[in-house]
């Protein structure tokens, strides 16, 4: 396609999380009908992994051949029977060494990114730091064949993927901030009587006597005025059990909320050819009794092809003694220590071959470090030795075999069956 063609083309939409059910979250249909994108056969028995492969100073490593890694499932070595580099150079070719492909080079080659704007783990100066940054990305990064979509307000922006630059950026400033976030809840922590952060709650929550009694003690001893103007030491330790079973209640339906936007997102991306990107931008979120659920939800975007990144969106922000000083602190700054919320977007981006983006207060670099990860990789694909897509858990190992290689690819996938791709072949038609 010319310049010119280029520059008066109106951007092809991909309707993919469309339907006539409403959204899960929203309870709203999609706003645009747009005609099906055509259907094409492909077999769902082959799997297929995106690997990354760098060298000592962690450089990708061009040029390797199948011989050079080796892929276990379940402990048992497979056969590769599909091995090429895919790369969003346009000078590059894509080359398959082994193997045939159920896509063509161009579908491959296209990039496609979906931002999720976790409002409800997200507070008011970290989601206007985000939509920026992602602004910005989007302004500067974006080009000619990728695709996006953004997630925002609790459900896919107009139910659709598209190369609309301007559309993407609308999407990005129409988010807004949540009612309640997870730092309004844990502010309340703050308060008298104080609570020192989220794993002393989930105790409490949990029927932990000791921590009861520890800081309602505490308490009376370092404020005895507020300790006898709620009743004594026995109304402390009652308010301080009301605090906690309250904000694990509402932590729990935040958490799930968000669990359920993000299978949304993964069920319509598993009808897209190749690597898809999954961008979430959060604090990270209560994740007692999710863990599970979130390496399920990790386990099917696998399947899907699609690997979760995470950015924080308090970016670079100040050092302090305690494990957790969202809680403890009213400036919310973060500690070095053990932060329970990362627990959470850390088992999404093990597991799908992503990574976590912390302390970085550029979004928009943030963005341009997951795109240029996401944008060069090898993928193998393997017909499995249990071809039974049974709904099991498959545990996936990518071992080098090469001295001074590491690698980087999703830990598993959830065995289903995938629904039928969509694409628009010979690329999209402006």
């Amino acid at each position: 396609m010319t310049r010119a063609r280029v520059g008066c083309a109106v951007a092809v939409s991909l309707i993919l999380f469309g339907s006539t059910r409403s959204d899960p979250v929203s309870g709203q249909n999609p706003a645009s009908q747009a005609p099906q994108a055509p259907m094409f056969r492909a077999t769902t028995a082959l799997v297929e992994v995106d690997v990354v492969v760098f060298d000592r100073d962690g450089r990708f490593v061009p040029g390797l051949v199948p011989e050079d890694l080796a892929l276990y499932e379940d402990g048992r070595r497979q056969t590769i029977q599909n091995f090429y580099l895919v790369t969003h150079d346009p000078s590059a070719r894509l080359n398959p060494e082994l193997g045939t492909t159920a896509t063509t080079p161009a579908e491959r080659a296209r990039r496609v990114f979906v931002i999720v704007f976790d409002e409800g783990h997200l507070a008011f100066d970290s989601l206007m730091r985000a939509k920026h940054g992602a602004e910005a990305f989007i302004q500067a990064q974006i080009g000619p064949g990728d695709v996006g979509g953004v997630f925002v307000n609790g459900q896919m922006y107009r139910g659709r993927l598209t190369t609309d630059k301007n559309e993407l950026i609308a999407a990005v400033r129409s988010s807004r901030p949540a009612f309640e976030n997870r730092q309004s809840l844990l502010a309340a922590f703050r308060e008298f009587p104080r609570i020192p952060g989220e794993i002393d709650a989930v105790r409490i929550e949990q029927g932990a006597r000791e921590v009861v009694d520890a800081l309602g003690e505490e308490a009376c001893r370092r404020d005895p005025f507020l300790c006898q103007q709620e009743g004594g030491l026995d109304q402390v330790e009652n308010l301080l059990q009301r605090k906690a079973k309250l904000y694990v209640r509402q932590a729990r339906a935040m958490t799930a909320r968000t669990v359920q936007n993000l299978q949304y997102v993964v069920s319509g991306l598993s009808r897209i050819p190749g690597r898809k990107t999954i961008v979430l931008m959060s604090e990270g979120f209560f994740v007692e009794e999710s863990r599970d659920t979130l390496e399920v939800v990790a386990a099917q975007a696998a399947r899907a092809g699609a690997a979760i990144y995470s950015i924080d969106g308090r970016g670079l922000i100040s050092s302090g003694s305690n494990a957790d000083p969202d809680v403890s602190t009213a400036a919310m700054s973060r500690g070095t220590l053990f932060d329970p919320g990362e627990d959470a977007p850390m088992i999404l981006t093990r597991g799908t071959g992503g990574f976590m983006v912390r302390r970085i207060d550029d979004i928009s670099r943030a963005l341009g470090l997951i795109a240029r990860d996401t944008s060069t990789y090898y993928v193998l694909g393997y017909a499995p030795d249990n071809a039974t897509m049974d709904g099991t858990f498959r545990k996936i190992e990518v071992k080098p075999n090469v001295d001074g290689l590491s690698v980087r690819a999703r830990k598993g996938y959830l065995a289903v069956t995938l629904p039928p791709l969509e694409a628009i072949r010979g690329g999209f038609k402006h």
